[in-house]
């Protein structure tokens, strides 16, 4: 694993405390089991923060943004964050459920068993992102800009892959049951698949293939 990958080490951060939410800016903060429920954090700057044991609720993330970011075990339900940007992030052991990333750019980011259901990731840009033992399931993964993802025991299954184009991706330990892709399978033109994924994409096609 590269450095790229690593979880990052920050020196001392303060506490985070409810005067930092007035502030338009969080930076150099570590908030610890703490839990925030319909908060607007829209445009607001995060900066070398870690998030550990948090829960997040209903709460306006749009067009915030996110550089040397650590989330530990936190969960977010229901939560925008359309137009966000996320530089330098490792989430580990995280759950995302029911969120809006329409427009998001992530770049060198670490999802390391992160759970995400029912979330919406239309138009984003991924570059340079490692999916880990992550699901990313039952989604909106459409239209987006892949470039330098990498993804290792993933799970795409059910997930709207529309228009996102997987060229130069090794998807052959990716659970991709399920997924929705153009009629020509043109998102995964250049991608690299096993025996198996093959078999289950033919049938997509009304194909029958006789066993041997």
């Amino acid at each position: 694993m590269t450095n790229l990958w690593m979880k990052p080490n920050f020196p001392p951060l303060s506490s985070m405390n409810a005067e930092s939410l007035d502030e338009g800016e969080l930076s150099s903060v570590c908030a610890q089991g703490l839990s925030f429920e319909e908060l607007s954090f829209e445009k607001t700057e995060f900066s070398m923060v870690k998030f550990s044991g948090c829960k997040f609720k209903n709460c306006d993330f749009y067009r915030a943004s996110f550089s040397k970011v650590l989330m530990e075990n936190c969960s977010f339900t229901n939560c925008r964050f359309e137009g966000s940007y996320w530089a330098e992030i490792f989430a580990e052991d995280c759950k995302l459920t029911g969120c809006d990333f329409a427009e998001a750019v992530f770049k060198e980011f670490m999802w390391q068993e992160v759970s995400i259901q029912y979330a919406n990731f239309d138009s984003a840009v991924f570059r340079d992102v490692f999916f880990h033992k992550t699901k990313v399931v039952n989604s909106e993964l459409t239209n987006c800009k892949l470039q330098g993802i990498k993804l290792v025991e993933a799970d795409l299954s059910g997930t709207n892959c529309f228009k996102s184009y997987f060229s130069k991706t090794d998807l052959t330990d990716t659970l991709i049951d399920g997924i929705i892709l153009s009629r020509d399978f043109a998102e995964l033109k250049g991608a690299t698949i096993s025996p198996h994924q093959a078999g289950g994409l033919i049938q997509l096609l009304g194909i029958k293939v006789k066993a041997e």
